[in-house]
């Protein structure tokens, strides 16, 4: 007989990888452990995913998507490009120093050897619209015709850096944007003056 899932449960375990991966790594946060954090059984992360791997790639997908719609949010493909880039840059920003942990772990992610078992489809499908925008804009001659992943690091490389400084800021997440408005704004203007033409 299959148990029903249950959506707290699934949260507490989603909860408890990224706690724990932050701590441990990915090699330590072993199923048992993820359980023990999570205050399930061991047997109950099976009826979620198939096995470990499953679930830290399953993880990583999730954020990569939230991150993705955050970014997306109220992008208007009638916009100029700079107002299409400042939009998805201050989403972004966002989204990453709100979701700090979750972040982490994404980076964390990236530079391991998992990465290489994900093909995320669905991010690239939601940021679709932005990366035609920027073909379009290479082609129009507004910005550099350079590769595409070289754009977006060059673009939204000094996010993860800036909301890093924030935790030293007291306030909530929105008062602590405020207070570094001037260094976001600082830092959007040299993302952009890099990829104009």
């Amino acid at each position: 007989m299959v148990r029903p899932r249950d959506q707290q449960k699934r949260e507490a375990i989603v909860e408890a990888t990224i706690k724990l991966v932050s701590e441990v790594g990915f090699v330590d946060a072993s199923v048992a452990k993820i359980a023990k954090v999570a205050n399930v059984s061991p047997a109950t992360i099976y009826v979620y995913y198939k096995n470990k791997e499953d679930l830290l790639i399953s993880i990583f997908v999730e954020i990569h998507g939230q991150k993705a719609s955050a970014a997306m949010e109220g992008f208007d493909e009638s916009s100029p490009l700079k107002e299409m880039f400042r939009k998805i840059w201050d989403n972004s920003f966002k989204f990453i120093a709100e979701k700090r942990d979750r972040m982490q772990y994404h980076a964390q992610f990236l530079n391991s050897p998992y990465s290489d078992l994900v093909s995320d489809t669905k991010a690239s499908d939601i940021l679709r619209p932005f990366l035609a925008a920027l073909e379009c804009g290479a082609r129009e001659k507004v910005i550099k015709s350079v590769d595409e992943n070289i754009l977006v690091s060059v673009m939204f490389s000094a996010i993860p850096v800036l909301s890093g400084a924030m935790p030293a800021i007291s306030g909530s997440t929105s008062e602590k944007i405020d207070a570094m408005q001037k260094n976001i704004e600082t830092a959007f203007e040299m993302a952009w003056d890099a990829i104009k033409l």
